[in-house]
């Protein structure tokens, strides 16, 4: 009688558990990408001063062509040189980022996103990508491409280069490109917008 009793409380308690849940609101369907982070062109490079290798076509397609800039920057510029101050490591990263800061907005470049990996000196991308978190930055990229819908994206080559070697120049490329495979794949970032480069829904 015992446990016929419990069987009885244990099925009223799924039967009320079950009618909760059935009541229960559905989620909203996904928002579309908010207009406000909509850009033309988005710059992906690794460091708070490579946008100025490229400062002269943003300024062109900015000011002439009237397009809309948005930027990416992997690592925080923590392992740079100095020669005009005595900060390093940390110190010196937070002084990139300003003058990054305050570069792009003279270009007209406001959303500005900075990932916050090591700046990695070398001539290894694997150990970039590593020391970078290669997932967590990869994440943030889908993420970001995924919000600002860009028409182009602008951004280091991903493989050696005779002359042009640094292990973050060439793991910002891949960092960028390898979202590109992505297009219309839930996986693996299911909890992102979906991707769609042309910004049509």
């Amino acid at each position: 009688m015992k446990s016929q009793s419990c069987f009885v409380a244990m099925f009223s308690l799924l039967f009320f558990a079950a009618g909760t849940l059935a009541e229960l609101p559905k989620a909203p369907p996904s928002l579309r990408p908010d207009d406000r982070y909509k850009t033309d062109l988005l710059l992906i490079i690794a460091h708070p001063d490579d946008d100025t290798l490229i400062a002269g076509y943003l300024a062109k397609a900015i000011f002439d062509e009237h397009k809309r800039g948005a930027a990416i920057v992997c690592t925080n510029g923590d392992g740079g040189d100095n020669a005009i101050g005595q900060e390093t490591g940390a110190a010196l990263g937070q002084v990139r980022v300003i003058e990054s800061r305050q570069a792009l907005g003279f270009l007209g470049i406001t959303n500005v996103w900075y990932l916050g990996a090591h700046d990695t000196a070398g001539q290894d991308v694997l150990w970039s990508l590593d020391s970078w978190d290669h997932g967590r930055v990869q994440g943030e990229i889908v993420r970001l491409v995924r919000l600002t819908r860009p028409e182009v994206i602008l951004t280091p080559l991903p493989a050696y280069v005779a002359g042009e070697n640094h292990d973050d120049h060439q793991a910002a490329g891949v960092v960028a490109t390898e979202p590109l495979t992505w297009l219309e794949i839930p996986q693996p970032f299911p909890n992102r917008l979906p991707l769609r480069m042309t910004g049509k829904e």
